[in-house]
């Protein structure tokens, strides 16, 4: 996930991979009131719990945009003319990492759109719930919306094993030049191809970007299934 800014937009990309099958068969779909990752058949209604392959991605306000991992976006129900940061502090806080054998963190994103004395201007932040040896961690960023720069939270990192090592430290700083949301959707998700030969395991990316008092730019590429 990046929240930042590229010209006078400000952004936010979320791209999904998968391991199983059930998290491979899914793909990004629109829907008026946001994004939505889907399954693509019934391989998801056989899990143990199908709500954690499905679920609400980016939900679109009249004053910013929410990004999210699974369903504690819909914690998220407004957004108000108020540090951003603080605000997904607060209406995340009852939450705990996904009850999966990866302990996959939850992740989100947000963009506020506020009125000033100098005008509107946007505020953003990042928030991630991740376990820790001695519970559950929780933690919040504000990200300054400064041109071509944004912030990168995902959450995993490290080897592949089970339970997966939990993003750890603070965001990291990554370039933001793509100038558009088809652009940075199409970059982003070739970045991050296999090597030949190897497996796939992109889902999809969404990029959407955002003039301050206009509606979103969106992009979608989906792996498998476009959208």
């Amino acid at each position: 996930m990046i929240v930042g800014k590229d010209g006078d937009s400000s952004v936010a990309i979320y791209g999904a991979t998968g391991r199983s099958a059930s998290s491979l068969a899914r793909k990004f779909t629109r829907h008026e009131d946001g994004i939505y990752m889907e399954a693509i058949d019934d391989t998801v209604s056989g899990e143990e719990k199908p709500e954690l392959f499905e679920y609400p991605a980016i939900r679109f306000f009249d004053n910013g945009i929410v990004a999210a991992n699974g369903r504690h976006i819909e914690n998220i129900s407004a957004l108000e003319n108020r540090d951003a940061r603080k605000q997904l502090a607060y209406a995340l806080s009852e939450e705990a990492y996904e009850p999966d054998e990866h302990r996959t963190p939850r992740i989100t994103g947000c963009i506020v759109e506020s009125q000033s004395l100098g005008g509107m201007k946007a505020d953003a932040a990042l928030h991630i719930v991740r376990f820790a040896h001695d519970g559950i961690d929780h933690a919040s960023w504000s990200v300054p919306l400064e041109n071509g720069k944004g912030k990168f939270l995902s959450t995993y990192e490290g080897t592949d094993i089970k339970p997966t090592p939990s993003f750890s430290g603070d965001p990291i700083e990554v370039r933001l030049g793509y100038r558009s949301a088809s652009e940075a959707a199409k970059t982003i998700f070739n970045s991050y191809a296999p090597p030949s030969g190897e497996k796939d395991y992109r889902v999809g990316v969404i990029a959407v970007y955002k003039k301050l008092g206009e509606e979103s730019t969106i992009a979608i590429v989906n792996s498998r299934y476009e959208h």
